[in-house]
């Protein structure tokens, strides 16, 4: 028979080289990738006929088969947004003469030209289209950070040379040489094979993907991170998201010292992957008994919620409307996502960031609303219908069949994928707007982001059109998008506290930079009455832009719309070099705390070697900074 890879976790204590040797090669199990950097890792290839055996097995914690994964990007671009124009601009223009929003609402260095003035998408809500000659200057610009983005290939041939050539990936201080290195991750990891990861000798390294998501984050024109080195490595082929990690691990512990700095660069990986499985299961609003949280239980009053979902939707649990596919009518539903998580890929960023990789992870476009991993078995429903009962299965595409179930007990904020780790900072998108920063609709959301970055539509190297600059450049989307909007100012953050402490940060002490020097700033814009819903064939809206909380065949990324914040956070993140009062008249900012520490000694004055320091106890401090109290107000 056939064999199946699957990505195993094993229990503390077992010892791979032994687990491995216990099996039969020919007829039961052998191994596919010890994954050397992983302590409590392996990929097995186990005979199908040995696969329910091989899981039953103490020594086993999980063995998960590999779900088909996905971008996390919006399959198509949304219009408008700028620091220069709110809109798409004409391709017979030059694109790298504009910069995405981020630029101005997610800093202090623009400013408006008229007090009161704002910028973006929603021009019903906005009042300016655009913002002339706007400069935008930073000190910190992630110099010495290397990021890493994982994604979904393959490499497109299209794209052959870019890395080279589009001028938003050239280095500021060497111009005419580009920050994107091309790796051979088969060197770093002899198990990664496909030919997408490794790039040197095919002067190809870039999907339109991975395009707008390094423009996003380390673009000279449209991302923050102007002085970091950008890398791509890809899940594709034989070449799975453990595998991917466990190379990225093993690449970062083997980095050289910096001669700089005298210390091995800092990492930052990106998940740009999802597995759309956040929206799976509708079950029938009645069916329902009672919701149980850390806070009590609420119990279904009477036979039937009637038209007041306030009791779900209070605890972040929102109905939406599901389309039946035998009667062609809509029911009202609570609509959950898998019932288990890979333990195998939360081990293997979990490993990661004990390495000290900063893993920031795009949340997904499913619309799904979830907790941490810690937390999530405190939350659930139960179900009295009489087993087994109908319920609605949500394909990944949103096709939507008819199922028997026998379960009981649902837990509502389970998250397959990358996101819902504590050892993650996981991003929700937020609406390119100044006038109303709110959620994007198709966002997945809740109590387990860490921050809000901005998603649909941002400017950027995404190569949707050629411009009459010979290059190509459009508007990227999705949590994709938001996440490296994060990123940039992440690297930037990174760079900041070296400077002062002499030391880069760990993983943890960047989640905590990234929320204390965010905004708080993000808005409901609901306008559902919860408590007193239509029948589900009025297709309900609740947001301004007009999503509707239903469920029909269509487009699973980013076909989910809803705008509840359903207990996101509201931090959007925020970057400013401290004093940037001098911005607008584009003087050189003074630094941002004056009580800088002195500069090391060097050994070597021509090699800029320096001695390290210890490192300090860190505390985040905001007290540099000069936020608009604001979003109207300017300085």
């Amino acid at each position: 028979m056939a064999k199946v890879v699957l990505d195993v976790h094993l229990a503390d204590g077992v010892d791979k080289q032994e687990f491995v040797n216990s099996f039969d090669p020919d007829t039961q199990a052998d191994w596919w990738n010890m994954l050397d950097s992983i302590p409590c890792c392996v990929c097995m290839h186990v005979e199908e006929s040995f696969v329910e055996t091989f899981r039953q097995d103490p020594r086993i914690i999980s063995a998960d088969d590999r779900l088909e994964a996905f971008p996390a990007a919006l399959p198509s671009a949304i219009s408008t947004t700028k620091i220069v124009t709110a809109s798409t601009p004409s391709t017979t223009s030059n694109g790298g003469d504009y910069m995405p929003l981020q630029m101005y609402v997610d800093t202090d260095h623009i400013y408006p030209t008229n007090p009161g003035e704002k910028c973006g998408k929603n021009g019903t809500y906005d009042d300016v289209s655009t913002i002339p000659n706007a400069t935008h200057t930073s000190k910190w610009t992630g110099k010495h950070v290397d990021i890493v983005t994982v994604e979904v290939g393959p490499i497109s041939s299209a794209y052959s040379g870019n890395q080279d050539t589009h001028p938003d990936f050239d280095d500021p201080d060497n111009t005419g040489t580009t920050r994107v290195i091309p790796m051979d991750w088969n060197a770093v990891a002899p198990s990664i094979t496909e030919a997408s990861n490794i790039q040197v000798t095919s002067n190809s390294l870039f999907s339109n993907h991975a395009m707008g998501v390094l423009s996003a984050a380390g673009g000279t024109i449209c991302g923050f991170a102007k002085r970091s080195s950008l890398r791509v490595i890809y899940m594709t082929g034989a070449d799975g998201a453990t595998e991917v990690i466990d190379a990225v691990v093993a690449w970062h512990n083997a980095k050289p010292n910096n001669p700089e700095t005298g210390v091995p660069n800092p990492t930052i990986m990106i998940g740009e992957f999802q597995y759309l499985n956040d929206r799976r299961y509708g079950i029938p609003i009645d069916n329902v008994d009672s919701i149980t949280t850390p806070d009590g239980t609420i119990n279904r009053p009477g036979a039937s919620w009637g038209t007041n979902f306030d009791a779900f939707v209070e605890r972040n649990i929102i109905p939406f409307a599901v389309l039946d596919p035998n009667t062609t009518t809509y029911e009202w539903c609570v609509v959950m996502p898998n019932q288990f998580r890979s333990s195998s890929l939360q081990a293997s960023t979990d490993a990661a960031w004990d390495a000290g990789i900063i893993f920031i992870n795009a949340a997904g476009n499913n619309a799904g609303v979830y907790v941490k991993e810690n937390e999530r078995v405190n939350y659930s429903l139960s179900v009295d219908a009489t087993a087994p009962y109908d319920i609605y299965n949500i394909s990944y595409n949103q096709s939507i069949g008819v199922i028997s179930s026998s379960t009981i007990s649902w837990y509502p904020f389970y998250a397959y994928g990358p996101h819902g780790s504590v050892k993650a900072i996981d991003v929700a998108a937020g609406y390119n707007s100044e006038g109303i920063p709110g959620l994007d609709t198709y966002t997945n959301r809740g109590p387990g982001i860490d921050i809000v970055g901005l998603g649909a539509t941002t400017f950027t190297a995404y190569p949707s059109q050629t411009y009459a600059d010979g290059f190509r450049w459009g508007m990227f989307s999705g949590t994709s998008c938001a996440t490296p909007t994060v990123v940039g100012k992440a690297a930037c953050e990174v760079e900041k506290y070296y400077y002062f402490n002499g030391t880069w940060p760990t993983p943890d002490e960047v989640k905590s930079i990234l929320r204390a020097n965010g905004r708080e700033i993000i808005v409901g814009i609901e306008s559902t009455d919860w408590g007193g819903v239509p029948t589900a064939g009025g297709f309900i809206s609740n947001t301004t832009g007009g999503g509707l909380v239903r469920i029909f065949n269509g487009s699973g990324n980013g076909g989910y719309t809803f705008s509840d914040l359903a207990g996101t956070t509201r931090i959007r993140a925020h970057f400013s070099d401290g004093d940037a009062n001098n911005a607008e008249e584009n003087k050189e900012l003074p630094l941002a705390r004056t009580n800088r520490y002195k500069r090391r000694p060097s050994d070597n004055p021509t090699k800029g070697i320096v001695y390290p320091r210890r490192k300090l106890r860190f505390t985040p401090d905001v007290s540099f900074l000069s936020p608009r109290d604001d979003l109207s107000s300017s300085t």
